[in-house]
């Protein structure tokens, strides 16, 4: 099962306590049981008290017990049967047609992205788009499979006529973001928010005054707990390897977002930008 619930508890999993760890995954281990029980049964299978599993539901987003038994009910309502084919990695081996291969994999592509609606932070987004849009100088930062995301987010930006520089070395990103100011922004981009170069030029970033933003996958996360505005998009659990790849494709669709924020915010500046951008791709066609 993927969706809004499952997306939001999985984000919010690794931060809570023992208690409403316990609860939130037994209604993973079985959501169907929520639509069928109660909060009283639910809360005795768990071994927690009743308040504890209201508690439980409200720490990862939802007013109360009701609201996570109509998100799950959605949920469920919007699965097919070759929806639930593939829940884990293990579900595609090589006896499986590269068509049926495909059909999975793009459709849980497509599930990550919904799914990132529920997650991203619309307060933050607005922010961040703000404080790109008026940078004076922008750090994009990204190693291992975030890489490429962060590459795309620099040359976007730079086409929409920001100032943005994207450091393939570790060692030169820190460096980078050592020289930042409190006009300038420093976007991250990483799927596990717990990579120690990413984390070591975000904390430089923002100790130097700039305005930091992360696209990440998990909630609580030693990133999240350094960046100003930390952007939420995580792929469904289908193991680490497709997880991280349905991930991506997120944080891809975050930094089109970004894109298209920024340059509605500021059109006349953007539309000269990206007349610029139109006339380079024309010089270097056949």
């Amino acid at each position: 099962m993927s969706g809004e619930f499952v997306t939001r508890a999985q984000a919010a999993l690794p931060r809570l306590g023992a208690t409403d760890k316990r609860f939130i995954e037994l209604v993973l281990s079985d959501p169907e049981a929520v639509v069928r029980g109660s909060v009283t049964e639910l809360a005795q299978k768990a071994g927690v008290a009743q308040s504890s599993a209201v508690r439980a539901c409200q720490r990862i987003g939802y007013r109360g017990y009701q609201d996570v038994k109509l998100a799950i009910t959605r949920d469920l309502a919007q699965q097919n049967e070759q929806e639930q084919e593939l829940a884990h990695e293990e579900g595609i081996d090589s006896r499986t047609p590269a068509g049926d291969i495909l059909d999975r994999i793009l459709r849980r592509s497509g599930r990550a992205l919904a799914d990132a609606v529920q997650t991203v932070d619309p307060e933050l987004l607005s922010l961040t788009i703000d404080r790109i849009a008026t940078a004076t100088r922008v750090l994009v930062i990204g190693i291992g499979t975030s890489a490429a995301p962060a590459h795309d987010a620099a040359y976007r930006l730079s086409a929409l006529g920001l100032v943005t520089t994207f450091p393939t070395d570790v060692r030169a990103q820190h460096l980078a973001a050592r020289h930042l100011d409190e006009s300038c922004a420093c976007l991250v981009i990483s799927h596990t928010g717990a990579s120690r170069e990413s984390l070591l030029a975000a904390e430089a970033a923002r100790t130097a005054g700039a305005f930091t933003v992360a696209i990440t996958s998990f909630t609580n996360s030693p990133l999240t707990r350094v960046v100003d505005a930390p952007l939420i998009a995580g792929g469904p659990e289908y193991g680490f390897r497709l997880e991280a790849m349905a991930s991506r494709l997120a944080h891809l669709g975050i930094i089109d977002t970004l894109f298209v924020g920024i340059a509605v915010r500021h059109p006349k500046t953007s539309t000269k930008a990206l007349d610029v951008m139109a006339d380079i791709t024309i010089e270097h066609s056949l």
